[in-house]
């Protein structure tokens, strides 16, 4: 309840109780009045109800005794009446307003609330960050809507520090929030170092649309510059999937997708021999694509060799499939100037500017033997290895580069080749016994045979690895190798061949 100064004023009708009994009258109306409206309504309703008007009567009598006479009295005590019937009318007023509370914030006003210990509650659940000062004035006034949840979010508020900060923004985004120009200067700085050669000429620049914006925003926004750093250089992990074509390697896969052998090993666990990987097979690709990237172009000047080119000669002295060097094959060398474009480090593109062949390449020469061998011919044996079952792909990806038959100057060429980088797994087609190991000098390089059984032999050509020994037994799809371009190869690639007693027979039913 709202304090309330009651005062009494009588009319001119009533001048006619004279002036000092009228100001002792009014004296003790307004000590009653002050009394009843500091009280409760139910205080006033019995308050009138109690009235002993006998005793106010004699009262009033004592009080006016030897100045008034009894008609003056009665004149008074209808004052009293009038003025205690006032007294509740303005009392029942003041009780029907609300008890409710003014809020300010570090002398700030913001609005009137009702329930005072839901703000009190915000207050102490902010704990050591409240700092702000806030007064509960109490009031009495009838409102229709209170403003506890303006009031919190305001005291809230009141606890956030704020202060320019730097947002870097990418292609039109808001990706990180720095605490200063300067910050993000040194952030495209360092971004711009791990891709740029010190020792080359290079444009440097940005492939995203990268501004620095000053906004007003709370400190608590702020990212470290490591932390920053590191969002931007490496972005968010992406996961993808590939599916393998025909002739994909583990190394073409990686170049596809900028990624390296050793990250795609770590993306696909569940895979127990991820360079067995088949056409059709799903793998995964797990990528951080950097919120910004860094492009460089470079102009470099570099020698590089030129392949020598490889003539066949027909040879009657010769049994068919078997060839003899006759003029050794020499690689040339170029000087090039390029330009390079990458992307993060890795290759986009060369734009050959300027070419000067520095030596030229020797030409090749191999004999090739046209005289027929009584044991070439068609075979209808048993096309079965002892360890029976069907034939495995021979290489963990790669292409068919040459079939069966093709024409080599003149002559069929009687195994399949599979192109494939340096390297690449090279697997047993079947089980059986590792019958030799070397390199013969006979344009095989270095070369691996298997006997199956049955007379069928594989053979696996222009190795750049060999994990297997003579005599030792391998099972189907065994590691035993690497695809390289050892002997008379052009190439990378994988030459398969496979004998039944001795003759060279189509690989393809047998891979």
């Amino acid at each position: 309840m709202g304090k309330c100064e009651l005062k009494f004023v009588f009319l001119g009708g009533c001048s006619f109780l004279g002036r000092d009994i009228m100001g002792k009258l009014t004296e003790v109306l307004n000590d009653r009045g002050r009394q009843i409206v500091a009280g409760s309504v139910t205080g006033v309703r019995n308050y009138i109800k109690n009235i002993n008007w006998k005793q106010v009567k004699a009262n009033c009598v004592a009080e006016v005794k030897g100045t008034f006479h009894l008609r003056n009295s009665m004149a008074a005590l209808a004052v009293l009446l009038l003025t205690s019937v006032g007294v509740y009318t303005f009392s029942e007023k003041v009780a029907a307003t609300e008890h409710v509370y003014r809020v300010y914030i570090d002398g700030q006003y913001y609005g009137v609330i009702e329930d005072k210990a839901s703000i009190e509650s915000t207050i102490q659940s902010l704990g050591t960050e409240m700092k702000a000062e806030v007064i509960f004035q109490p009031v009495h006034q009838h409102v229709s809507v209170t403003n506890e949840i303006h009031v919190a979010n305001a005291i809230i508020e009141s606890t956030k520090e704020y202060a320019e900060v730097v947002v870097v923004r990418v292609d039109g985004r808001d990706v990180v929030t720095v605490q200063d120009q300067e910050t993000a200067e040194k952030l495209i700085a360092r971004l711009k170092d791990q891709y740029v050669n010190p020792n080359e000429q290079e444009q440097v620049s940005l492939a995203e649309t990268v501004d620095f914006i000053k906004v007003q925003d709370e400190v608590q926004k702020v990212t470290s510059f490591e932390a920053a750093f590191q969002l931007i250089a490496q972005g968010v992990i992406e996961q993808k999937t590939y599916v393998v074509s025909r002739g994909d390697s583990l190394w073409d896969i990686a170049l596809k997708n900028m990624m390296s052998v050793e990250q795609l090993h770590d993306a696909n666990p569940n895979i127990a021999n991820i360079d067995a990987i088949g056409e059709g097979q799903e793998i995964n690709l797990v990528a951080k694509e950097p919120l910004i990237s860094v492009q460089t172009i470079s102009e470099v000047t570099r020698e590089i060799t030129k392949n020598y080119e490889v003539e066949y000669r027909d040879d009657s002295s010769i049994f068919e499939g078997q060839e003899e060097v006759v003029q050794e094959g020499e690689t040339g060398k170029i000087k090039q100037v390029v330009k390079i474009t990458k992307k993060n480090g890795i290759v986009l593109k060369e734009d050959i500017l300027k070419e000067e062949e520095l030596a030229a390449p020797v030409k090749e020469i191999i004999a090739k033997g046209t005289k027929k061998k009584p044991t070439y011919g068609f075979y209808n044996g048993p096309v079965t290895a002892i360890g029976g079952g069907s034939w495995a792909y021979p290489v963990g990806g790669g292409y068919v580069s040459s079939y069966y038959g093709e024409n080599r100057g003149g002559r069929p060429h009687l195994a399949i080749d599979i192109a494939a980088s340096t390297g690449t797994a090279v697997y047993a087609s079947n089980s059986g016994t590792v019958s030799y190991v070397g390199d013969a000098g006979d344009g095989y390089g270095n070369c691996i045979r298997i006997s199956h059984g049955n007379g069928i032999v594989t053979l696996y050509g222009h190795l750049s690895s060999m994990a297997v020994s003579p005599g030792q037994s391998v099972g189907k799809g065994q590691y035993i190798g690497g695809v390289g371009s050892t002997g008379w190869s052009t190439g990378a690639h994988l030459h398969y061949e496979v004998r039944i007693n001795g003759a060279q027979i189509n690989p393809s039913p047998y891979m």
